[in-house]
């Protein structure tokens, strides 16, 4: 089995660390901070100013390999329902990811969905079963099948904000999203396993997280 590219080397950690906390940390910037808790240089322990979730965030971007499942490369599209999933009892003022309804897309993101008890709003939108990057390629992804998938599942009466959240891959058509929806569109980062530490703290850890993960 060829495995797909889930882009871990796609990782971006920069933007989430101030100087001030890469300092305290002892390391010159996040490549080095990043470089040195792999290598066991920089322990848990010396992170402590770091808030719990930034800390649980950062230790699965680390573990991203191991978090997200092997999925094979996609020959032909694999398609699921086009659906929208409630994921942790979402309420109105929870956040909205929007991706494509391909199979192996579902698997990695719920993979990386699991590692929370935060709750999320999932909107799968009729990509004819393409991954995201795919669905660039073959423009399968377009406004108006956001606009679509939106009044299907009568997203505005659901959320009480406008706000969506969708994969980086899908950053150059952004404004033409938004001005077909009329909501705000954020970019969010293109591996899945950057997720974490782009919901900074909505991104909650399971109970008892650090008991398994001591400093």
């Amino acid at each position: 089995m060829f495995a797909a590219d889930l882009y871990v080397n796609r990782l971006n950690l920069l933007p989430y660390f101030t100087p001030t906390e890469l300092e305290m940390a002892g390391a010159r910037d996040a490549a080095d901070f990043v470089a040195k808790l792999k290598e066991g240089i920089i322990s848990w322990s010396a992170c402590q100013h770091l808030s719990p979730q930034k800390r649980y965030a950062l230790s699965l971007a680390l573990r991203a390999r191991e978090i997200m499942p092997e999925v094979p490369a996609l020959e032909l599209p694999r398609p699921v329902a086009p659906d929208l999933f409630e994921l942790n009892e979402p309420g109105p003022e929870d956040p909205v990811l929007v991706s494509g309804n391909s199979e192996f897309t579902l698997t990695v993101l719920t993979a990386v969905l699991a590692t929370t008890i935060s709750p999320f709003y999932l909107l799968l939108l009729d990509c004819r079963g393409d991954t995201v990057d795919m669905a660039m390629v073959y423009q399968s992804f377009t406004p108006q099948r956001l606009v679509r998938a939106l009044l299907a599942h009568n997203l505005s009466e659901r959320v009480s904000h406008r706000q969506l959240i969708i994969s980086g891959w899908c950053a150059p058509i952004q404004e033409e999203l938004a001005q077909a929806s009329g909501w705000d569109v954020l970019v969010g980062p293109v591996c899945a396993a950057e997720l974490p530490l782009f919901m900074r703290d909505h991104w909650q850890p399971p109970a008892g997280f650090w008991d398994q993960y001591p400093n």
